[in-house]
Protein backbone atom coordinates (compact mmCIF):
# COMPACT_ATOMS: atom_id res chain seq x y z
CA UNK A 1 0.00 0.00 0.00
CA UNK A 2 2.69 2.58 0.74
CA UNK A 3 4.36 1.93 -2.71
CA UNK A 4 1.38 2.62 -4.05
CA UNK A 5 1.07 6.13 -2.25
CA UNK A 6 4.56 7.06 -3.22
CA UNK A 7 4.23 5.99 -6.33
CA UNK A 8 1.15 8.50 -7.11
CA UNK A 9 2.72 10.84 -4.67
CA UNK A 10 5.26 11.77 -7.66
CA UNK A 11 2.89 11.84 -10.22
CA UNK A 12 1.62 15.40 -8.95
CA UNK A 13 4.96 16.62 -8.02
CA UNK A 14 6.84 18.86 -9.42
CA UNK A 15 10.06 18.05 -11.10
CA UNK A 16 12.32 19.80 -8.79
CA UNK A 17 10.61 18.40 -5.82
CA UNK A 18 11.62 14.73 -6.83
CA UNK A 19 15.04 13.37 -5.57
CA UNK A 20 17.96 12.62 -8.48
CA UNK A 21 17.66 8.75 -7.53
CA UNK A 22 13.88 8.53 -7.83
CA UNK A 23 13.60 10.90 -10.75
CA UNK A 24 15.91 8.71 -12.54
CA UNK A 25 14.15 5.63 -12.01
CA UNK A 26 10.95 7.10 -13.42
CA UNK A 27 12.60 8.24 -16.47
CA UNK A 28 14.06 4.60 -17.15
CA UNK A 29 10.45 3.18 -16.96
CA UNK A 30 9.10 6.16 -19.12
CA UNK A 31 12.43 5.76 -21.38
CA UNK A 32 11.14 1.69 -21.47
CA UNK A 33 8.04 2.62 -21.88
CA UNK A 34 8.49 5.12 -24.94
CA UNK A 35 10.74 2.84 -26.95
CA UNK A 36 8.19 -0.04 -26.69
CA UNK A 37 5.22 1.98 -27.75
CA UNK A 38 7.67 3.06 -30.65
CA UNK A 39 8.73 -0.79 -31.45
CA UNK A 40 12.41 -0.37 -30.71
CA UNK A 41 14.46 -2.38 -29.17
CA UNK A 42 18.00 -0.81 -26.96
CA UNK A 43 20.04 -2.35 -24.64
CA UNK A 44 20.38 -1.38 -20.88
CA UNK A 45 23.01 0.61 -21.12
CA UNK A 46 21.43 3.30 -23.80
CA UNK A 47 18.47 3.50 -21.60
CA UNK A 48 20.38 4.05 -18.31
CA UNK A 49 22.09 6.90 -19.97
CA UNK A 50 19.20 8.17 -21.91
CA UNK A 51 17.42 8.02 -18.71
CA UNK A 52 20.15 10.28 -16.32
CA UNK A 53 20.59 12.68 -19.28
CA UNK A 54 16.45 13.21 -18.97
CA UNK A 55 16.68 13.41 -15.31
CA UNK A 56 19.38 16.26 -16.01
CA UNK A 57 17.50 17.96 -18.50
CA UNK A 58 14.27 18.12 -16.45
CA UNK A 59 15.67 19.07 -13.66
CA UNK A 60 17.70 22.32 -15.15
CA UNK A 61 15.09 23.19 -17.87
CA UNK A 62 12.03 21.93 -16.81
CA UNK A 63 12.10 21.93 -13.01
CA UNK A 64 8.09 23.65 -12.30
CA UNK A 65 6.95 21.29 -14.44
CA UNK A 66 4.71 18.29 -12.77
CA UNK A 67 6.14 14.65 -13.24
CA UNK A 68 2.07 13.95 -15.32
CA UNK A 69 3.22 16.70 -17.50
CA UNK A 70 6.15 15.07 -18.69
CA UNK A 71 4.68 11.33 -19.04
CA UNK A 72 1.62 13.26 -21.39
CA UNK A 73 4.23 14.92 -23.30
CA UNK A 74 6.02 11.53 -24.04
CA UNK A 75 2.67 9.54 -24.79
CA UNK A 76 1.01 12.80 -27.15
CA UNK A 77 4.82 12.33 -28.97
CA UNK A 78 4.92 9.28 -29.89
CA UNK A 79 1.13 9.60 -31.24
CA UNK A 80 1.57 12.96 -33.34
CA UNK A 81 1.46 12.09 -36.59
CA UNK A 82 1.80 15.43 -38.34
CA UNK A 83 5.37 15.44 -36.19
CA UNK A 84 6.78 11.61 -37.19
CA UNK A 85 10.17 11.14 -35.15
CA UNK A 86 10.38 7.33 -35.08
CA UNK A 87 13.85 7.43 -32.93
CA UNK A 88 13.67 8.47 -29.45
CA UNK A 89 17.02 10.27 -28.19
CA UNK A 90 17.78 14.08 -26.60
CA UNK A 91 16.45 16.03 -29.77
CA UNK A 92 12.93 14.32 -29.95
CA UNK A 93 12.26 13.87 -26.37
CA UNK A 94 13.65 17.83 -25.36
CA UNK A 95 10.87 18.85 -28.80
CA UNK A 96 8.25 16.93 -27.07
CA UNK A 97 8.16 18.45 -23.72
CA UNK A 98 8.70 21.75 -24.80
CA UNK A 99 6.05 21.32 -27.05
CA UNK A 100 3.41 19.88 -24.26
CA UNK A 101 4.79 22.78 -21.80
CA UNK A 102 4.40 25.85 -24.80
CA UNK A 103 0.60 23.82 -24.85
CA UNK A 104 0.14 24.03 -21.19
CA UNK A 105 0.65 27.96 -20.87
CA UNK A 106 -1.13 28.83 -23.43
CA UNK A 107 -4.30 26.92 -22.33
CA UNK A 108 -3.54 27.90 -18.71
CA UNK A 109 -5.58 31.96 -19.26
CA UNK A 110 -8.33 29.94 -21.00
CA UNK A 111 -11.79 28.96 -19.52
CA UNK A 112 -11.65 25.25 -18.35
CA UNK A 113 -14.53 24.69 -20.91
CA UNK A 114 -12.41 26.13 -23.75
CA UNK A 115 -8.76 24.08 -22.86
CA UNK A 116 -7.36 22.12 -25.12
CA UNK A 117 -8.63 18.52 -23.99
CA UNK A 118 -5.32 16.89 -23.95
CA UNK A 119 -4.96 19.13 -20.84
CA UNK A 120 -8.16 17.18 -19.40
CA UNK A 121 -5.69 15.15 -16.65
CA UNK A 122 -4.78 18.37 -14.97
CA UNK A 123 -8.17 19.25 -14.51
CA UNK A 124 -9.27 20.20 -10.81
CA UNK A 125 -12.45 19.05 -11.05
CA UNK A 126 -13.57 16.55 -7.63
CA UNK A 127 -11.24 18.87 -5.80
CA UNK A 128 -13.82 21.15 -4.16
CA UNK A 129 -12.30 24.07 -5.60
CA UNK A 130 -14.68 25.52 -7.78
CA UNK A 131 -17.46 24.90 -4.98
CA UNK A 132 -15.47 26.79 -2.50
CA UNK A 133 -14.74 29.87 -4.73
CA UNK A 134 -18.67 30.19 -6.00
CA UNK A 135 -19.20 29.83 -1.57
CA UNK A 136 -16.77 33.06 -1.46
CA UNK A 137 -18.66 34.82 -4.15
CA UNK A 138 -22.12 34.16 -2.38
CA UNK A 139 -20.77 35.41 0.87
CA UNK A 140 -19.13 38.66 -0.77
CA UNK A 141 -22.00 39.62 -2.00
Amino acid sequence: MDSIRIHNSIFNMKIKDIEYKDLCLKCLDLISLTLVELGQQKDTDFKVVLSKSLATDLLESFGSMDWDSVIMSFRYGVRDVEDVKFVLNVQTYYSWIKKHRDLIWREESKEPERRDKRLKYRSKNGTGLKLIGNQIKYITK
